[in-house]
């Protein structure tokens, strides 16, 4: 018998609410970037719609970075997987820049990663305490990498996880001996084991919304 489930929804609240833009940086998300992800072309303008209505309502911003040092001291295993990571994502490097089009503002937050979750080797979770967060919304790339990982990481912290369907972006898998996959269907995949085990996933213009008119509310 077919298992049924209902999606997992939460109520936005925008006193406890973040957002949490994942690793938007030129290495993934510039053309020029070292390992350019072709769709993350398409989640910019989502990403800018959220996080300038966000703003407005005096939701938290914070981007998440891939850095490394650069001298091997922190990349262990991660080399075995990318040789070169150290150079990749060098910090003060190019590659680790946010991409201009997204560029944090003052009062943005900005968090440097090790590794592929945002709270492993950070204060992440630290500052969403600190700010009484108990929900955030993620967006960025990769979507079933690092933006993955740290949503898994976060819900078992007891954080509620709104994940963008549309402002996450994948890419292309090689075949590593069960034939290639495509950054498409990376993405259903990935959307469909969170939302079925994990998150609310949900698409951006739904999100922005909601936090338009809850933000109504707190002003009436």
């Amino acid at each position: 018998m077919a298992i049924t489930k209902k999606p997992i929804k939460f109520a936005i609240n925008l006193k406890r609410s973040a957002v949490v833009v994942v690793d938007m940086q030129n290495v993934f998300a510039h053309p020029d970037g070292t390992i350019f992800v072709e769709a993350t072309k398409k989640i910019v303008p989502k990403i800018q719609d959220l996080t300038k209505v966000a703003k407005q309502a005096g939701v938290p911003i914070i981007y998440l970075r891939h850095v490394v040092q650069g001298d091997g001291t922190d990349t262990g295993r991660m080399k075995d997987i990318v040789p070169n990571i150290d150079q990749m994502l060098q910090n003060g490097s190019w590659n680790v820049e946010i991409i201009n089009s997204l560029t944090p503002e003052v009062d943005d937050i900005i968090v440097d990663k090790p590794f592929f979750g945002g709270f492993t080797g950070t204060d992440l979770d630290t500052i969403l305490r600190g700010k009484d967060i108990d929900t955030i919304i993620i967006s960025g790339t990769l979507t079933n990498i690092c933006c993955e990982t740290t949503a898994r990481q976060a819900v078992e912290r007891e954080y509620k996880v709104i994940f963008l369907s549309d402002g996450t972006a994948a890419g292309d898998k090689p075949d590593m001996g069960w034939g290639p996959v495509s950054a498409e269907l990376n993405q259903q995949v990935t959307l469909i084991n969170l939302a079925s085990t994990f998150c609310q996933v949900s698409p951006t213009n739904q999100i922005v919304s909601e936090i338009k008119e809850n933000s109504k509310l707190l002003t009436t």
